[in-house]
C-alpha cells in the first residue's frame, strides 16, 4: 500500500532516530569517568524520549491511513495498535509503561527513577524496532 509523503517522512525520521539510539546503547562506557558515564546515559535517555515521540506519532499516522482510526494521544495509539492486533497484550503493557516512563522523565528528575527507566531502554528499543517492522 502506498503511503502519503508525510507518513514516509515520519517513517524515515523514526528509523534514523532508532538507529542512532541503538548505536548509543552499544557504547562501552566502562573506561569513562562517572560524570562522562552520566553524560552518556543522559544522552541515551534523551534519544529514547525522541524515539518514543516519533514512534507514537508515526503509529498514529499509520493507524489513520491504513485503518481510518483516529487516536489522539500516545496511550490511545498504543491501545489501537493492540486492538488492531499489531501487538499482543504483554507488549501492549510494555508500550504503556514506555509512554509512562517517557512522561516521568519530562516532569521531575529523580535519580532512582532515572536509573530504573534506564534499565528498560533496551527492551523499549527492541519493541519499537519489532513494531516498526510490522507497521513501517
Amino acid at each position: 500500500m502506498e503511503h502519503t509523503q508525510d507518513y514516509e517522512k515520519r517513517l524515515i525520521s523514526l528509523k534514523q532516530a532508532l538507529n542512532t539510539f541503538e548505536k548509543s546503547m552499544h557504547i562501552d562506557d566502562s573506561a569513562f569517568s562517572d560524570i562522562e558515564q552520566d553524560t552518556i546515559k543522559s544522552g541515551q535517555i534523551q534519544k529514547f524520549v525522541v524515539c518514543v515521540e516519533l514512534f507514537w506519532k508515526m503509529a498514529k499516522k499509520f493507524l489513520y491511513e491504513i485503518h481510518g482510526l483516529e487516536a489522539i494521544s500516545p496511550k490511545m495509539v498504543m491501545k489501537e495498535l493492540y486492538r488492531a492486533k499489531y501487538t499482543n497484550e504483554m507488549n501492549y503493557e510494555v508500550l504503556i509503561e514506555m509512554i509512562n516512563d517517557r512522561n516521568r522523565l519530562s516532569h521531575v528528575y529523580n535519580e532512582e527513577q532515572f536509573n530504573e527507566i534506564y534499565c528498560r531502554l533496551n527492551e523499549y528499543l527492541d519493541l519499537m524496532n519489532t513494531l516498526l517492522k510490522k507497521i513501517g
